[in-house]
C-alpha cells in the first residue's frame, strides 16, 4: 500500500472504526512536504469533546528498525510541543514495532485499527491486539524464520558469537549431516545469507560490529523465533502421521527396533518430549515425535505399524519442510535427536506442559551449554 492510499484510509476514518465518539476531522494532506516539520498531513482527532491536533508521518512500512531511526525526531517533537501528537502511521504496524513505540513514547496508528496517542492531560486513546494485514516489507527483505533461510539463525543459535557472512556460508558447507541425510547439503547462497542477515538487522535481532554480526540478545531471537514457529505448527504437522507403537516406552528399544525391524535406519532423528527425555529424565513423553529425511521408508514404517497393537506412547512421524531441521544433530546414548534447538522449538510449539520442558531445555541445555562457551 503507498503512503497516499494509506493517508486517503486515514482520512476515511478507517483506523478508528469500531471505537465509538472517535473521528477524524480537519484532514489536511501536505503536498509538498508543508511548513509543519515536514510532515505528510495533520488532522484533529475528536474524542468526545476532546480534541486533539495530530501530525502524521505515514511510511509504507514500519521495521523495528524504522521505528528506531525516527523514534528520536518524533519523541523530540512530542516534549516540545505537549498540547499535540506526532504519530507514524503505517497499513500493518507489527507487535514487535508497537512494543518499541511504547517504549520511546512514539504515538502510532495502523489501518487494522491499532491505535496509540497520548497526550498526557487531554487524549489517552489505546487499542491494540487488533490482526494486522500484511505487513510491507523492504524490497530486499527475506523471511529468516522459514525454509532454508532459517538455517543461518541455527548457526547464530549454536554458538552466538561475532560471525561473518563469510564464516556462516562456511560454517553451513562444513556441515555434513552424514548417513542421517544421504546426498543433503545444508549450504545456502552467500546471496541468501546476505538477505537474511539483512531482514534480521530490520528486526533489530542482529546487529553490526565493525565488520561482524553479533546476536545480542539470543534468547529474544530464539524467542521470536518460536514465536513465529508456533504460528505455522500445524502447517508442519501436516506433513506428519501418527501409528501405533509396539514396541513400549523405552527410546532405546523404539530405536533398535525402527533400526533393524522397520528400515528407517541412518535417516531419522527423534525430537519434542522424547528428545528432551534424554537431556532431562523425569519428562513424560505421550507421543514419541521423529523427524525422517526419507519418506518412501516413512511410509513403510506406516503400513507395518497401522494395524499393530500399541503398547507405548504412539510414534508421530514428520516429512521436514527443510533438511535444517538436522543441522546440529547429535546422538545421546547411541539415539540420533535433533538439535537442542529445534528440540525447543517444537515443545515451544506443542504448548501445554510441554512448555516446561521447554524451559527447562532452554535454562539448563541451551543457556548452560550453547550460550556460555568459553
Amino acid at each position: 500500500m503507498t503512503e497516499r492510499e494509506i493517508l486517503q484510509a486515514l482520512k476515511n476514518n478507517e483506523p478508528f472504526k469500531g471505537l465509538p465518539n472517535v473521528r477524524v476531522a480537519n484532514f489536511q494532506v501536505e503536498e509538498s512536504g508543508g511548513a509543519d516539520r515536514g510532515f505528510d498531513a495533520q488532522f484533529d482527532i475528536q474524542y468526545g469533546e476532546s480534541k486533539v491536533r495530530v501530525y502524521v508521518e505515514a511510511k509504507s512500512s514500519c521495521t523495528p528498525r524504522q521505528v528506531e531511526q525516527i523514534a528520536p525526531w518524533l519523541s523530540r517533537l512530542k516534549s516540545a510541543q505537549k498540547d499535540a501528537a506526532f504519530a507514524l502511521v503505517c497499513s500493518a504496524i507489527s507487535p514487535q514495532s508497537q512494543k518499541l513505540c511504547f517504549e520511546r513514547n512514539v504515538d502510532f496508528i495502523d489501518l487494522a485499527g491499532n491505535v496509540f496517542i497520548n497526550v498526557p492531560g487531554k487524549l489517552l486513546l489505546q487499542r491494540v491486539g487488533m490482526e494486522p494485514g500484511k505487513l510491507t516489507s523492504p524490497s530486499f527483505y527475506r523471511n529468516p524464520f522459514s525454509g532454508k533461510s532459517s538455517r543461518i539463525l541455527r548457526v547464530l543459535l549454536q554458538n552466538p558469537k561475532p560471525w561473518t557472512l563469510t564464516g556462516i556460508t562456511e560454517e553451513l558447507a562444513a556441515q555434513n549431516p552424514g548417513s542421517l541425510c544421504p546426498g543433503v547439503s545444508f549450504e545456502v547462497s552467500f546471496a541468501l545469507a546476505s538477505r537474511v542477515l539483512r531482514s534480521l538487522e530490520e528486526e533489530l535481532l542482529v546487529m553490526r560490529r565493525n565488520s561482524s554480526i553479533v546476536v545480542p540478545e539470543p534468547q529474544r531471537l530464539l524467542s521470536r523465533w518460536a514465536q513465529d514457529y508456533k504460528d505455522h505448527y500445524r502447517r508442519y504437522l501436516r506433513r506428519s502421521f501418527t501409528v501405533p507403537n509396539p514396541i513400549g516406552d523405552h527410546l532405546e528399544s523404539v530405536q533398535q527396533d525402527l533400526d533393524t525391524k522397520y528400515d528407517l535406519k541412518h535417516c531419522h532423528a527423534f525430537t519434542g518430549a522424547a528428545a528432551a527425555r534424554l537431556a532431562a529424565p523425569f519428562v513424560d513423553v505421550d507421543t514419541i515425535d521423529l523427524y525422517t529425511s526419507d519418506e518412501a521408508k516413512g511410509e513403510n514404517l506406516r503400513k507395518c505399524l497401522a494395524q499393530k497393537p500399541g503398547v507405548g506412547p504412539e510414534l508421530r512421524v514428520i516429512y521436514p519442510f527443510d533438511a535444517g531441521v538436522f543441522l546440529y544433530w547429535h546422538q545421546t546414548g547411541g539415539i540420533p535427536v535433533v538439535s537442542y534447538i529445534q528440540t525447543y522449538l517444537d515443545l515451544f510449539a506443542r504448548g501445554g506442559r510441554d512448555l516446561k520442558q521447554a524451559d527447562y531445555l532452554l535454562g539448563e541445555r541451551i543457556q548452560r551449554e550453547l550460550w556460555r562457551r568459553e
